[in-house]
């Protein structure tokens, strides 16, 4: 094999030689061959005629032609067209939002600074416009008055004391005067009266530079009175209530007071130029408890709040019927409207500790502590409100809550913002790129002239509908378990212990005595009666033993301590 290997090697290089030798210009004919297939490529026919195409086909022998490769995947591009051509309005949506977007953004910086001019110079116009606040020394007064302020108002409040009313101004931004009244007595009226008419022709803000008084008054906008809201002096039965001395002067502050500073500002809102042709609001807010439905041991707040609510829905007819049938249009644009307030967070007037309530017992007759003592000392039942659903489930199976759980209290920005929109008609309701949407007014529309708001006021606005004897008994559900668990008590006072009690300090025990055994001689045997008594006057007398011959000896280390 490897003779025939060796062989096949020589005759292939000798064959390669002699063909060399014999054709040396073998490599220029290949290069004439490629260049003879460029020009018939270039200069030749478009096409070549497909010699395959004539040959005859090998029938069933014959190869299927290959699977052609799959095609590329789509390309986001191609996606989206594809989207758009099935969803034209969507798409034109979409364009639409983008369009809008931009301009926003591009665009929306120059508008809201033109929208925020055009409100400026419009609260610059209605800066004349003054709100009286009667109360704004109370719970609701103080947040109340410093937002009208901001909303571009000039709010004249009034306070109780000259302290109250530096505090008030101090904290404000120049647009308050705050001006001194209390309520409990009648003669303060006129005074505070003629500090009005003078407020009306102060310059706002109070610090600006220059003349401090203008030409003409100020307008009244509106009138906001909260001493209703004003928590009676003392929780006692109708039985123990002096009429004199403690009703009349409650009466005063809480009735009389605002009633006749209205009565006494109707002309000022009804004599007013032709210009002027804003409505003008009379806001009377009472407490929702006592107006709807009337607690026990809260007579004092109920007869004056159903006093203040009769005479204002009197005063309320009266203006209607003058609206229709006087000739004046001033009177058309006077509104008068009552507010039932519940419990809000600045409210802590609907509890009391359980020293206080045993504090306002203190004057009560033997009997009225008999009689009507259980129930009131049910007052000292109260317990924080809750500061989540799930923690309001979880206290009825704690000891903590021995009575439920309290209601939880309304936010003041609620209230803030009832009061803002009905004095100013809607005017600072819901807004859409800085125009109003008038769901402000279309609110009002829906509140009426009476409404409620705050935590419990639509609760007792709806028992106020039942009939009396179911809502009795519905109000007597509360004292009678109090009264069976008072029944299950062994001791006074009916009032159950709270969860956690101080830790008692242990007394130490008493020193251990040792008693020694005299021994009874035939001397003693005779008169152990006589030395018996005289054992205990000696034991009794003085601070110690006459000697050391005492038949009660202490033991040493006691003895040395």
């Amino acid at each position: 094999m490897d003779k025939i290997a060796e062989f096949l090697e020589e005759l292939e290089d000798s064959f390669l030689s002699s063909v060399g030798a014999a054709t040396p210009d073998l490599p220029k004919i290949q290069e004439r061959l490629n260049q003879l297939w460029l020009d018939v490529t270039r200069y030749g026919p478009v096409s070549m005629p497909q010699i395959i195409d004539r040959l005859p086909s090998l029938g069933d022998f014959e190869l299927p032609p290959p699977m052609p490769p799959p095609p590329p995947p789509p390309t986001w591009y191609d996606n989206s067209l594809e989207w758009v051509e099935r969803h034209p309005w969507e798409a034109g949506g979409v364009v639409a939002g983008v369009v809008g977007t931009g301009l926003l953004v591009g665009y929306g910086g120059t508008y809201m600074r033109t929208v925020r001019a055009r409100r400026l110079k419009e609260l610059a116009l209605e800066r004349k416009q003054v709100i009286i606040v009667l109360g704004a020394d109370t719970a609701l007064g103080l947040p109340l008055v410093l937002d009208l302020e901001r909303k571009g108002y000039i709010v004249v409040a009034s306070v109780a004391t000259p302290r109250a009313a530096d505090d008030l101004e101090r904290q404000s931004r120049g647009c308050v005067r705050a001006l001194v009244l209390d309520p409990t007595e009648p003669t303060a009226i006129p005074v505070f009266l003629r500090s009005v008419a003078q407020a009306l022709l102060r310059r706002f803000p109070i610090n600006a530079p220059g003349d401090p008084f203008e030409s003409s008054p100020a307008p009244i906008h509106s009138v906001i009175s909260l001493l209703s809201l004003i928590p009676p002096p003392i929780h006692a039965p109708f039985e123990n209530v002096s009429l004199e001395n403690d009703y009349l002067p409650y009466l005063n502050a809480t009735q009389i007071t605002p009633l006749q500073v209205i009565q006494s500002i109707l002309p000022l809102l009804r004599n007013v130029s032709s210009q002027d042709n804003k409505r003008k609001t009379i806001v009377v807010c009472l407490p929702a408890t006592a107006t709807r439905v009337g607690l026990p041991f809260s007579s004092m707040q109920s007869i004056s709040a159903a006093g203040t609510l009769r005479a204002t829905e009197v005063l309320r007819r009266e203006l209607s019927v003058a609206a229709l049938t006087g000739k004046s249009d001033a009177m058309k644009n006077i509104k008068l409207v009552v507010a039932d307030i519940g419990s809000f967070e600045t409210d802590t007037s609907h509890s009391m500790a359980p020293e206080d309530v045993y504090k306002s017992m203190e004057r009560w007759s033997v009997s009225e502590k008999l009689t009507y003592g259980a129930g009131f000392a049910a007052l000292s039942h109260h317990s924080r409100a809750p500061r989540s659903k799930w923690e309001n489930f979880k206290g009825i199976f704690h000891d903590e809550a021995h009575y439920g759980v309290p209601r939880k209290p309304t936010n003041v920005k609620v209230f803030i913002n009832t009061m803002a929109n009905v004095v100013s008609n809607g005017q600072f309701g819901p807004t859409l790129l800085g125009f109003n949407t008038g769901l402000g007014r279309l609110r009002n529309w829906l509140r009426g002239e009476r409404f409620s708001m705050g935590a419990g006021a639509h609760t007792y606005k709806f028992a106020s509908f039942l009939p009396s004897v179911i809502l009795d008994t519905l109000l007597s559900i509360p004292h009678l378990l109090i009264s069976a668990r008072n029944a299950l008590l062994p001791v006074q006072p009916f009032v159950r212990p709270p969860p956690t009690l101080p830790r008692t300090e242990t007394a130490p025990p008493p020193p251990q005595v040792q008693i020694e055994t005299v021994p009874v001689t035939d001397d003693h045997e005779d008169t152990s009666s006589e030395a018996g008594s005289e054992a205990d006057v000696e034991s009794n007398s003085g601070d110690g033993p006459a000697d050391g011959n005492s038949w009660i000896r202490l033991n040493k280390s006691e003895t040395a301590t």
